[in-house]
């Protein structure tokens, strides 16, 4: 049995508030859709961020529902879990993925389905501050795939071994006798074998980012593909995106270097970001030369401005995160509290008050007693936050 294993489509996103970037999200979750069925898959596991947002735009809704009907029309089940960019982290949320009565939305209450003789389960992303639930979950889905011949785990979270940044969980907290671990979260393509089978991140299927073009030039974008019958890393095909909006990183030191950049673009508009080391009074001629000969043939162009000798300062620089500096600053706090400190600063960064404002709750809540912390006690009991995913 064949089965396309894809995550982070963000469906929705307007990158540089660009109508044109919204629809090469589109575009290439419909290149991918096209693929699996001419593949002949019997499934499809999305392992979250479907959307970019737990309100998607109406355009967003309909384009998954013309993706999922042709899924349908073909005999393909698509099965998916939710991102942290699909739901809102609060009490009583409903993540859109549960608007589709022909999508298996697998979710905390109803964790797993069974096709043919594959053990299909998934939970949704956890934040780290909710990590002792994730757990208890994983270990109940673990004793249940014990019946099954064929498994298969759907999760989105950073993993410490390969994003050690803003990781939720570490290799060892996940259940080794699943065959595929279908991963989302990471935006980069990753395969490594792991207990009895292979762990597999297919990164995003566009650009979401700018820090993630240096992995687009190296493995593009795209996709799995596994059979059942045979679960290792070398039997597991990835399935690259053509449809992928080229984005370019280009050095500029003098004004004669434009032209020569103007001549390899061709007209597939892409993204340009143009990095110019030159004087500072230099500077102004060589961006509006950039922006007179290369405007008309990219579809947004950011300039960055490098003075001489910079680079060499820079490596000596060491790079933090806002999360680390917030981790450093609580150094004498407890590492729950310096996850629930990371995690409100994270939502309220994206103007979720509300949701910031019920994490905090469901922490002081539950892990408190008598005036002290309980350190002992979960950050939450779970069910508060899982409401909606009955």
């Amino acid at each position: 049995m064949l089965f396309a294993h894809l995550a982070d489509t963000h469906l929705g996103y307007r990158q540089y508030n660009l109508d044109e970037r919204e629809e090469d999200f589109y575009a290439a979750f419909d290149e991918a859709v096209d693929k699996i069925i001419r593949e002949g898959c019997e499934f499809v596991l999305h392992s979250g961020d479907l959307f970019d947002e737990p309100r998607p735009h109406v355009k967003a809704l309909v384009r998954v529902r013309e993706a999922i009907e042709r899924l349908t029309d073909a005999g393909i089940k698509f099965y998916c879990i939710a991102g942290n960019h699909d739901m809102l982290m609060r009490r009583g949320a409903v993540p859109p993925q549960k608007l589709y009565r022909e999508v298996e939305f697998l979710t905390p209450v109803k964790p797993f389905r069974v096709q043919g003789d594959v053990f299909i389960a998934g939970l949704p992303y956890f934040s780290k501050i909710h990590r002792k639930v994730l757990l208890e979950k994983l270990s109940q889905l673990e004793r249940k795939a014990e019946d099954f011949e064929t498994r298969v785990l759907a999760l989105h979270q950073g993993i410490k071994k390969y994003f050690d940044l803003e990781y939720e969980v570490d290799l060892a907290d996940l259940p080794k006798n699943f065959h595929y671990y279908a991963l989302g979260h990471l935006h980069k393509k990753i395969i490594d074998t792991f207990g009895e089978g292979v762990l597999a991140y297919p990164g995003s299927t566009e650009i979401w980012r700018s820090d993630e073009i240096r992995e687009y030039e190296r493995n593009g974008k795209g996709f799995y593909i596994v059979d059942t019958e045979e679960i290792v890393s070398e039997s597991i095909r990835w399935v690259p995106l053509e449809r992928v909006r080229p984005f370019r990183r280009i050095e500029i030191e003098r004004v004669e270097d434009i032209s020569a950049v103007a001549k390899t673009l061709g007209d597939g508009k892409p993204v340009l970001r143009i990095e110019v080391r030159c004087p500072s009074h230099e500077f102004q001629r060589i961006y509006n030369r950039i922006i007179a000969e290369l405007g008309d043939k990219a579809l947004y162009i950011d300039v960055k401005k490098r003075s001489p000798g910079e680079e060499v300062k820079t490596r000596e620089v060491r790079r933090i995160s806002v999360e680390q500096l917030i981790r450093e600053s609580m150094r004498e706090h407890s590492s729950r509290e310096q996850e629930l400190a990371v995690e409100l600063f994270r939502l309220l960064a994206k103007g979720e008050v509300e949701a910031a404002l019920q994490i905090a709750r469901e922490f002081f809540e539950h892990s408190y007693e008598g005036g002290h912390l309980a350190s002992d006690q979960p950050a939450s009991k779970g069910q508060l936050s899982l409401e909606g995913f009955k």
